[in-house]
C-alpha cells in the first residue's frame, strides 16, 4: 500500500485545528473541568492534562498562558499541585501540571525544583505512588488508618510514566522504566491503576521512550504490535474493555502506539486506526468521553481483580466519564499530529 495515496495532510491539519478550537471554546477563565467524583469536579489536573497534549498545536497563545496562569496560582503552598484546590496535592496531577508548563518563564527554577521534589518523594517500590502516607489524604476521604488507603499509596504504573514524562532525565528514571517494562503482560501491555485501558500506560511509556531515543526490546514491541492488531475492530478503531464500539481515546492512544512502533510493519493498521479516528470526530469539533476513569476503593491494591464497578455516585470502586470528551479530544489532537509528522516524514523521506 502506498501510504502517499492515502495519507491526507490536510484532511488532519482540519480535524485537529477543529479539535483544539472546540477544546479553547470549552475552557471558563483559563481552566477546564472534568470527571466528577465524590469529591467534585477536577480543575487543575483536567487542565494540566489539556494543556500538555495542546500547547505545542495551539496558535491562540493568549488562552494557553492565561491556562498556564492559572496553574501557577493553583499550587499548593509547598508549590505542588493537587486534583483541585479541595484535595490533597498528588503525583500524577504534580506531573501533568509540570508537563503543562515546559518552558513557561511563568515558573521559575526554584519553584520547577520544588515541585519535582515533591514529585519524586513518591517514589516507593520501584515506582511512583499517587499519594503519600502523610499526604492528608487519608484523612480527607476519612479513612480509619493508612491500611485503608494501601492502594493510592502503593507504586501506580500510570502514574509513575506520567512522573517520568515530567522529568525524563531523573536519576530513577531508568529504574522506573525497567520496573514498567518488567509488568508486561501477554499481550505485550502495561496495566494501570486509574485507567481501565492498558493502552494509557502502554503509551505513555511509548512516548517516553521516544523522546528518550530509546526503544523496548524488539520482542516486547512486536507483542504489542501483534495485540493492537487483534485487538483492532473492524473499522479500524478500538473499544474500551471488551466493548466492539469504536472509543476515541482508547483509539487515540493506539494510534499513538502505531506511531512509536512504526518500525514494525503495521501501515495499514495504523493507516485504518488514523481513518477511524478521523471519521469519529463530532461536527462540533469534539470526541466523545466515555467512562475510562476508574477510581478504585482507596485500600485496593490491583483494581483488575474488582469484580464490580458502578458508573453513579463517583466514589470507590467506580467508572467516571470524561463528560464533555475534553481528554478523548486532546489525546486525538495529540495523536493525529504524531501521526502526521510520522508520515510526512515518510513522505520526504526522512524515516
Amino acid at each position: 500500500m502506498n501510504l502517499k495515496h492515502k495519507f491526507d495532510c490536510e484532511h488532519v491539519d482540519h480535524a485537529i485545528e477543529k479539535g483544539i478550537k472546540h477544546l479553547l471554546s470549552q475552557a471558563t477563565n483559563g481552566r477546564w473541568r472534568g470527571f466528577p467524583t465524590l469529591a467534585g469536579e477536577s480543575d487543575i489536573w483536567v487542565t494540566g492534562f489539556v494543556v500538555a497534549h495542546i500547547y505545542k498545536l495551539c496558535e491562540q497563545e493568549e488562552v494557553i498562558n492565561e491556562a498556564r496562569n492559572f496553574l501557577i496560582h493553583s499550587r499548593q503552598p509547598s508549590k505542588e499541585w493537587s486534583y483541585s484546590a479541595i484535595v490533597p496535592s498528588d503525583a500524577d496531577s504534580t506531573a501533568w501540571c509540570l508537563m503543562a508548563l515546559q518552558s513557561c518563564p511563568l515558573l521559575t527554577g526554584l519553584e520547577l525544583e520544588k515541585a519535582k521534589s515533591f514529585l519524586w518523594s513518591h517514589f516507593v517500590d520501584n515506582g511512583i505512588s499517587t499519594y503519600r502516607v502523610e499526604s492528608g489524604i487519608r484523612e480527607f476521604i476519612s479513612a480509619p488508618n493508612n491500611e485503608a488507603i494501601q492502594g493510592w499509596t502503593s507504586a501506580h504504573p500510570d502514574v509513575s510514566i506520567a512522573a517520568v514524562l515530567a522529568d525524563l532525565k531523573n536519576d530513577k528514571v531508568p529504574e522506573i522504566l525497567t520496573w514498567l517494562t518488567d509488568q508486561q503482560t501477554n499481550e505485550g501491555f502495561i496495566n494501570s491503576y486509574w485507567w481501565r485501558s492498558a493502552y494509557y500506560t502502554t503509551t505513555l511509556l511509548l512516548r517516553a521512550l521516544s523522546l528518550r531515543q530509546e526503544s523496548l526490546p524488539n520482542e516486547h514491541a512486536k507483542k504489542i504490535i501483534q495485540s493492537l492488531v487483534k485487538k483492532q475492530l473492524p473499522g479500524g478503531g478500538f473499544g474500551l474493555d471488551t466493548s466492539t464500539k469504536l472509543d476515541p481515546f482508547t483509539t487515540a492512544l493506539s494510534l499513538e502506539s502505531f506511531v512509536h512502533l512504526s518500525d514494525i510493519d503495521s501501515a495499514t493498521e495504523t493507516y485504518l486506526c488514523a481513518k477511524s479516528l478521523l471519521q469519529s470526530q463530532n461536527k462540533d469539533g469534539s470526541w466523545d468521553g466515555n467512562y475510562m476513569l476508574r477510581i478504585p476503593a482507596p485500600n485496593i491494591l490491583d483494581p483488575n481483580k474488582v469484580v464490580a464497578w458502578n458508573s453513579e455516585h463517583g466514589g470507590g470502586n467506580s467508572f467516571i466519564k470524561d463528560q464533555d470528551g475534553l481528554f478523548a479530544t486532546a489525546m486525538a489532537c495529540y495523536a493525529l499530529d504524531c501521526y502526521k509528522h510520522t508520515e510526512m516524514n515518510k513522505i520526504n523521506g526522512l524515516a
